[in-house]
């Protein structure tokens, strides 16, 4: 009877830990969307990159499929997805940094400024690889200037 309580307790040790874990992190859920949400827009930003770039042929479907991607994922991008609490040193994987919540302004502006070269890389991506490649710097710009001032980077 002993070994079967300790094999129970051996099993349920796992699941005891991610509720553990759960428990401790109340914001693992959101951060792990927030992640979700960016990697996703890489992804397409990789894919119209390559279009820009001549290292894949200029597709009018992906273009614009990799466009509306982006488009739909900044449109839902807000403080909703970085409530105090989410930033690094205080939620695993985070890597938000304070200045958010100290800066909310100049975060939601920077969260306009997506949006908008969003919208450009929409009209651009069903014309051809030319009109990518020129809006190409204001999305990643518009990515880089958010990231640089309210993101950790990885190591």
């Amino acid at each position: 009877m002993k070994k079967l309580v300790l094999l129970a307790l051996a099993a349920a040790l796992p699941a005891m830990a991610s509720f553990a874990q759960e428990a401790e992190s109340p914001f693992a859920d959101t951060v792990e969307i927030r992640h979700g949400l960016m990697l996703q827009m890489a992804a397409d930003l990789g894919k119209l990159g390559a279009i820009a770039k001549n290292e894949t042929p200029y597709d009018a479907a992906t273009a614009s499929k990799a466009a509306a991607n982006i488009a739909a994922i900044a449109s839902v991008i807000s403080m909703d997805q970085f409530p105090a609490g989410s930033e690094v040193d205080a939620a695993p994987d985070s890597f938000a940094l304070p200045a958010i919540w100290t800066n909310p302004d100049d975060f939601a502006l920077k969260i306009t400024g997506l949006n908008d070269a969003a919208s450009f890389m929409v009209a651009a991506a069903g014309k051809d690889a030319s009109s990518i490649k020129g809006v190409m710097a204001n999305l990643g710009g518009a990515c880089g200037s958010c990231h640089k001032a309210y993101r950790q980077p990885e190591e």
